[in-house]
């Protein structure tokens, strides 16, 4: 028989306490994904830029691409389907639910200012098919640079310029 334990604690004493804990972000992932960078020779990144919205984990500034490195629990993967814990269910259910809603809202205002946004889950790191899909991405938006004061057309409403040998960027009403 299992006994139940008694939190010695007041529910407002364990919150208080509980916010003063601070992780230290998905450092073992995204150490992971720096050496497969390394390792693949892939170069030109920079790590939590402050001028990118929501600090990608890698920016590409050359191509305009933020990489961000999902955790499988904390983003609430639909590969995975991590069971959600069961103390306070309730409160585990709307924190990652509102992790994901502020993924989509961050991924929906970098591509209106005209970034390219890739997301990886964690546990894709261990298989290669990410790293294709990225060099892909790269070479993609490496070809849409342009000449000073060249546009083209995005989608309605949105136009592309750039300086010199700068990616190309949607942005709207330009």
């Amino acid at each position: 028989m299992t006994e139940t334990r008694v939190d010695p604690l007041s529910e407002a004493e364990r919150s208080a306490r509980m916010a003063k804990v601070r992780g230290s972000g998905n450092k073992s992932t995204e150490g992971r994904v720096e050496a497969a960078l390394g390792a693949a020779g892939i170069e030109g990144w920079e790590k939590h830029p402050k001028g990118v919205l929501g600090k990608p984990d890698f920016y590409f500034p050359r191509q305009g691409l933020a990489v961000f490195v999902d955790g499988c629990f904390w983003h609430g993967c639909p590969v995975c389907a991590r069971r959600t814990p069961t103390a306070r269910p309730e409160f585990w259910r709307g924190k990652i639910d509102e992790n994901r809603r502020r993924d989509e809202r961050q991924r929906r205002r970098l591509r209106r200012q005209g970034y390219h946004v890739m997301r990886v889950w964690e546990h894709d790191i261990k298989k290669g098919p990410w790293l294709a899909r990225l060099r892909s991405m790269l070479a993609r938006y490496e070809s849409m640079k342009c000449s000073e004061g060249e546009s083209m057309k995005c989608s309605e409403g949105e136009s592309m310029k750039c300086s010199e040998g700068e990616s190309m960027k949607c942005s709207e009403g330009e």
